[in-house]
């Protein structure tokens, strides 16, 4: 039997594809009151000249901030610095901030796309601060040398011994990791979440803002959660777009994602045909015993699964997903060799349609295990791919590999990220945008933690969009959203918003 090596781990990224931007102009540096001390240590913000090379809105400026590279220890005189970048607003109403995913996107890479589409009324209300969390773009402390993490043998066709194969993944990712803890000792232990919300409430206590309005994208909403149960009177506002679950943990993340992503496919099907639900189901079936060829691009059921919901994420992509699925159903229909021979010459573009899943990245590995503290054994793993297989087909044990992502990390590397479902009472409540069909991250992850807060709202947005807020053309989330940020007002119950094409 023919295998490949492959690793195709699913990651929710919460970021903003990237739009226009305006011309940087320099203000003046803002007058900001000395600092208060946090943890017995008092931030220090420098404003700095704006690089060249990026493309920011009128009235930035450009800062870093000097932090602890570890709060345990804030007095051992061990140092990082945080970029940040602070657009002021004509009405300076306070500060409004982000994190755009990943865990580790840069959110400086994306000032100026996401200044551009926030509504007039908000970048005349508030300031918006864009900064890199630790360990991410332009922010300490730097992590270098980790290898990449080879695959793990598995038969491109018939059946699959999950055994072995979670037996090979583990050991890659232990592997890996251990060479990447040993290469950074100084920087790999001090990049969890516990760390980030100290950096933010000392960029608030910084920048002089009384209260933070924060909107959290993907991973970005366990930075809200933790921050909101860590500072809760530093806020004024708070968004979950595209929410991770509450109680969440490295072996939920990976087993609860197939049924997740089997939620996505069915209203995929249920918006733009109930036949593209058939269509998925044929190919997948085809490509448990056949390969399919379609103009010298080799398609196998281990390299569509993680394409396939990777353009789920964005619905924008809904006509190239059509496409894509269309092509490939015609090939697996193909009977005589004049039908096959058409069929393999239409997809002769699937290449360049299919977005690529890949291994994730160093940063976001030891983020996740930093803040989750949990390692599943290749047992526990090989035992839930077993289910996950019946229950969903062979492809499906793929969207699972995260819950390996931490083999050979020590449960410490920093103290856990704060989780659980006790409820969480803010003084105003947070809005939750949730996608019903998410295809990074599933709706049932956004109610739990929305469960958690007293008094939160949910928008339920019929969509396998994964973050919705600005990113879809619907007013019932948009308005909503925004009239929340400016007024405080929200909805007087749960809201389910229809389906709205871009």
């Amino acid at each position: 039997m023919r295998s490949i090596r492959i690793l195709t781990p699913i990651v929710g990224l919460g970021l903003l594809a990237a739009g226009l931007t305006v011309p940087s102009v320099q203000a003046a540096p803002p007058a900001v009151a000395p600092a208060a001390s946090l943890l017995g240590f008092t931030p220090t913000l420098k404003y700095v000249s704006c690089p060249a090379d990026e493309n920011l809105p009128a009235r930035t400026r450009c800062a870093t901030l000097t932090v602890p590279l570890d709060w345990q220890r804030p007095k051992d005189g061990r140092t990082i610095k945080i970029a940040l970048r602070v657009v002021r607003s004509a009405q300076g109403g306070g500060g409004l901030t982000f994190n755009p995913g990943g865990p580790g996107a840069s959110a400086i890479d994306m000032a100026g796309a996401l200044h551009s589409i926030l509504p007039s009324d908000l970048r005349d209300r508030f300031d918006l601060v864009v900064w890199d969390p630790r360990g991410t773009g332009l922010s300490g402390p730097t992590v270098t040398e980790c290898p990449a993490v080879e695959g793990a043998p598995l038969a491109l066709i018939g059946p699959v011994d999950v055994e072995a194969y979670w037996s090979g993944v583990h050991a890659a990712y232990a592997e890996a990791n251990d060479k990447c803890l040993a290469a950074n000792p100084n920087s790999a232990p001090y990049l969890g979440t516990w760390q980030v919300v100290r950096d933010l409430e000392a960029m608030r206590i910084a920048l002089g803002y009384q209260q933070w309005n924060y909107w959290g994208m993907s991973y970005g909403t366990r930075i809200g959660h933790a921050y909101a149960r860590t500072f809760p009177s530093s806020l004024r506002a708070l968004i979950m777009d595209g929410s991770v679950m509450a109680g969440e943990t490295i072996f939920r993340f990976g087993t609860t994602f197939p049924s997740g992503v089997e939620v996505a496919l069915q209203v995929y099907a249920s918006i733009v045909g109930k036949a593209q639900a058939h269509k998925i189901n044929a190919i997948f079936d085809y490509l448990d015993v056949k390969t399919l060829n379609a103009g010298g691009t080799r398609v196998t059921r281990w390299a569509l699964a993680p394409e396939l919901r990777e353009l789920l994420t964005q619905q924008a992509q809904y006509p190239i997903t059509r496409t894509v699925i269309d092509k490939l159903y015609k090939m697996v229909k193909a009977k005589t060799r004049d039908q096959k021979s058409r069929a393999a010459h239409a997809a002769r573009d699937i290449r360049a349609l299919m977005p690529r899943a890949n291994d994730p990245s160093t940063t976001i590995r030891l983020i996740n295990c930093a803040d989750l503290l949990d390692r599943p054994t290749p047992e526990q793993l090989a035992a839930a791919a077993g289910t996950v297989i019946r229950d969903y087909g062979n492809a499906s044990m793929v969207y699972m590999v995260n819950a390996a992502m931490c083999a050979g990390l020590p449960s410490n590397l920093s103290p856990a990220s704060p989780r659980g479902t006790s409820p969480i009472k803010l003084a105003n409540p947070p809005m939750f945008v949730l996608s019903t069909g998410d295809a990074a991250t599933p709706w049932a992850w956004g109610r739990s933690m929305a469960n958690s807060f007293t008094g939160s709202r949910t928008i339920s947005y019929t969509s396998t969009q994964h973050v919705t807020y600005l990113s879809t053309p619907s007013s019932c989330v948009n308005d909503t959203v925004t009239r929340y940020l400016l007024t405080l007002e929200r909805p007087s119950d749960d809201m389910a918003c229809g389906f709205v094409p871009n």
